[in-house]
């Protein structure tokens, strides 16, 4: 429960940032971070280093 906590307080200072000082520029790399980040808590990091070392 803290993790889900301390995620969501992450992506609310990030996207305060984003807002405050008009870096709308970063929003898409915000975007494919976060969905990164699902993506191995969901699937899990051995499958994605797989593809890490498989070069794809």
């Amino acid at each position: 429960m803290k993790k889900f906590l301390f995620m969501f307080r992450m992506m609310g200072e990030m996207l305060r940032l984003v807002r405050d000082h008009k870096l709308w520029f970063l929003s898409p790399l915000l975007i494919a971070l976060v969905c990164l980040t699902v993506l191995v808590y969901y699937v899990g990091p051995t499958v994605i280093i797989t593809f890490i070392y498989a070069g794809v």
